[in-house]
């Protein structure tokens, strides 16, 4: 007797055997169960996470000899027969090659007859955004004026490309990615069922690789097995798949960490040596860095993320000096060098990003310098104002500096740096800038393209139009390190950088006009 492949063996053939749709599986059962079925239903999602699969349970359910029913007996002739594909009254389309005028017209000449052994006649239209334009007019009538005998259900990927004026008469059910531990656990289940061991956490990495798609993951334990034999271990997973191994990325993530340049650099030549490409190198350190984040952000390890016993180890220890910012920063720098790592040099591409991390990494210590500024400057307190933490400048000369504003008019600032009558110099809006660059680079990079000032105990910026959603929606952030920056609490305001260019030019304008007598 011939092979049948996993994910051929294992399909779903009940709706309770269908993993990770609940909202749609309940939907449909209670359509069933009310006698509330449509004449047409559009399945979209990604491939490999159950819309063909689900259209051929339902088929079951509508013409089961017991039913309509909300769950299929799986033993009847018309349920064998769709099993099997070959029941007569439930016809399966291709449309990436049945798709033109003419296969529609016989599609269309066909719905009129009857059902020859079933109640309804069941179209699963596979690929439905591949039909011509030509075939999706026809097929369009089809659907405003159906024969109460028939159901169709188109399935997609793209469901963008599915016109409204069809998607507007079907019942619309979206199919989300399947969750990694769903993934892992059907994996498990299928090992158990096959009589085959596996070591904890094997699956962990064909989860990450199958991307939500259950179709794939069962692909990818089908060519683990074939390499394993009856036990799987993790190191096998990781061969077949070609990842890098958890050990090594958290060494290199490590080496940032604990200031050890030369170490991860050499491991980074180790890895490449061995044969890994700058590609799975830079996956790997993504995934590292966003369980990490996660883990962080979450103050342990949220049931959403599958990591064994000893990786969560490993991350406890290496976020224990580690601020939530630093590892956002690293990964937006990591997701931010994705196209160079595909250019002429991704090896130079990926050295230069890790040197990049390592600087990162050297903002804490700045941090601290600043920490001990401000525990130095308190303890004179009592002695006078306390005194406006200067802008991190080399080139920063003590002296008179004026500070102008709408309604302020000129102040000097003492020779110690501190503010006359508790106005910052304009220095500081400089300086507070660079300040934010450090904690948050990503935003503190907006700041390049705005101009900001001082108003008071406001802080004004006058934002670009590309980066201004962007800005306002950390409002909260700037006005808390503008705060601790400027030592008081302060306001921010933003204003459209046009206004001010826009009475630039009123005033060009009207001084023109005096000019020339006009």
């Amino acid at each position: 007797m011939s092979y049948t492949v996993i994910a051929r063996r294992f399909r779903p053939q009940r709706f309770d055997d269908v993993v990770g749709q609940p909202h749609i599986i309940t939907t449909l059962k209670n359509s069933i169960k009310a006698g509330r079925i449509a004449h047409a239903f559009l399945f979209t999602g990604p491939r490999g996470v159950g819309k063909t699969s689900l259209a051929r349970i339902f088929a079951k359910a509508v013409n089961c000899v017991n039913g309509p029913t909300d769950e299929p007996c799986n033993v009847c002739e018309n349920c064998l027969g769709i099993a099997n594909g070959n029941f007569v009254d439930v016809i399966e389309i291709d449309a990436a090659s049945t798709r033109g005028i003419d296969d529609i017209k016989e599609l269309r000449e066909t719905v009129r007859y009857l059902p020859m052994k079933a109640k309804y006649k069941v179209y699963i239209l596979d690929e439905a955004h591949m039909l011509t334009d030509q075939a999706r007019n026809a097929f369009l009538k089809t659907l405003e004026e159906p024969p109460g005998h028939n159901i169709f259900i188109l399935a997609t990927t793209e469901s963008q490309k599915i016109p409204y004026t069809i998607m507007s008469r079907c019942q619309r059910f979206d199919f989300r990615r399947i969750t990694e531990r769903e993934i892992i656990m059907q994996l498990e289940a299928i090992c158990a069922k096959d009589g085959i061991t596996f070591d904890p956490g094997a699956f962990h990495h064909v989860a990450i690789e199958a991307d939500g798609s259950m179709r794939d993951a069962e692909s990818v334990l089908e060519q683990i097995i074939a390499y394993s034999g009856k036990h799987i271990s993790e190191s096998d997973v990781i061969n077949i798949i070609g990842i890098v191994e958890k050990n090594v990325i958290s060494g290199i993530v490590r080496s940032i960490i604990e200031k050890d340049l030369t170490g991860g650099l050499s491991a980074i030549e180790s890895t490449l040596g061995e044969g890994f490409d700058v590609g799975q190198i830079s996956r790997g350190l993504v995934s590292y860095l966003r369980n990490m984040m996660i883990v962080k952000a979450c103050n342990g390890v949220p049931d959403f993320i599958s990591i064994g016993e000893e990786e969560e180890a490993d991350l406890k220890k290496l976020l224990h000096d580690v601020e939530y910012y630093e590892i956002q920063n690293m990964l937006y720098y990591m997701l931010r060098s994705e196209d160079l790592m595909r250019g002429l040099f991704p090896r130079i591409a990926l050295e230069t990003l890790y040197i990049n991390l390592y600087n990162l990494s050297q903002l804490k210590d700045v941090d601290r310098a600043i920490a001990e500024l401000d525990r130095a400057g308190s303890g004179a307190a009592a002695a006078g104002p306390r005194p406006v933490r200067p802008a991190a400048r080399e080139d920063a000369v003590p002296g008179p500096s004026p500070v102008s504003g709408p309604d302020q008019g000129e102040r000097s600032v003492p020779p110690s740096g501190g503010p006359a009558r508790g106005e910052p110099p304009a220095e500081d809006v400089h300086g507070f800038v660079e300040f934010l660059k450090k904690k948050k680079p990503f935003l503190g990079s907006m700041f390049d393209s705005c101009e900001c000032m001082l108003e008071g105990q406001v802080f004004v910026v006058l934002i670009d139009k590309k980066y201004g959603n962007f800005i306002k929606s950390e409002y909260e952030d700037i006005k808390g390190l503008a705060g601790q920056f400027f030592g008081r609490a302060m306001k921010v305001e933003f204003r459209d950088a046009s206004d001010k260019k826009r009475n630039i030019l009123e005033e060009y304008v009207k001084e023109a006009e005096s000019l020339f007598n006009i």
